[in-house]
């Protein structure tokens, strides 16, 4: 399996501040979905039902 070539190491992770998840977890609101919000976002879905749990 090759390596991405994007410069950036995989165990690399981005933060993310409290203001952008109050704003992401609002948009998933409004949207209801998801999907389209972490799309929109680009984000991970995944990430955004972490978040909602929390």
């Amino acid at each position: 399996m090759a390596a991405k070539a994007s410069g950036s190491s995989p165990d690399k992770r981005r933060k993310y501040d409290a203001a952008f998840k109050v704003e992401a977890l609002r948009l998933t609101s409004e949207s209801r979905s998801a999907q389209a919000a972490a799309l929109q976002l680009g984000i991970s879905p995944k990430l955004l039902y972490r978040w909602q749990q929390a």
